[in-house]
């Protein structure tokens, strides 16, 4: 069985991109890239590896999509904390079909992936430069609007749902994970 992660670009996003790379490239102090370097594992071995976000990790092993991240092409994986992945969790009791579950977990995890790689430092600089928020479009196909709250990256879905970054970013050869405090786009 082949899984395929539909991918298609915007022009929006372009933008963010062109915004937030050259901008990457002069910004920060040297301790910011010291505390942000980049490491030899892929995303897919960064994620597995990553501390409090191992079900996301088993999510994206059991839904199939774990093989994109193993690929040269580089991403952003917003990566819900165990705590807040557990809301996708059957209930007990709950009678799921496991091929819908699984469906609806990969539409899930395809609304945290952004293409590119682009660390809070570049998603800052990008806010920044703009002067206030700045929208990217998912591989899922929706939106998310950057933000900062004081000293916090938010993250805010098309219907509201917001998350915080929570913890350090993992810079992986192939792109960057950034740990949230909720799942957005819940089914």
């Amino acid at each position: 069985m082949t899984n395929k992660f539909p991918f298609r670009s915007s022009l929006a996003l372009a933008g963010a991109l062109a915004l937030a790379v050259p901008l990457a490239a002069c910004s920060g102090s040297e301790d910011d890239a010291a505390s942000q370097e980049v490491g030899n594992e892929t995303l897919a071995s960064a994620l597995a590896d990553g501390s409090d976000i191992d079900m996301v990790s088993d999510a994206l092993k059991d839904t199939g999509l774990a093989q994109v991240f193993d690929g040269t092409a580089a991403y952003t994986v917003l990566a819900p904390t165990d705590e807040a992945f557990a809301v996708l969790e059957p209930q007990e009791g709950e009678d799921t079909d496991e091929e819908a579950r699984r469906a609806i977990v990969a539409a899930v995890l395809r609304e945290h992936v952004l293409p590119g790689a682009l660390s809070p430092t570049d998603i800052e600089n990008a806010i920044t430069a703009q002067g206030g928020p700045v929208t990217i479009r998912t591989m899922g196909e929706g939106t998310i609007k950057f933000a900062m709250d004081g000293e916090t990256l938010t993250i805010t879905d098309e219907e509201g749902e917001s998350a915080s970054m929570v913890g350090d970013p993992i810079l992986a050869s192939n792109g960057v994970v950034i740990p949230i405090d909720t799942v957005l786009k819940q089914p």
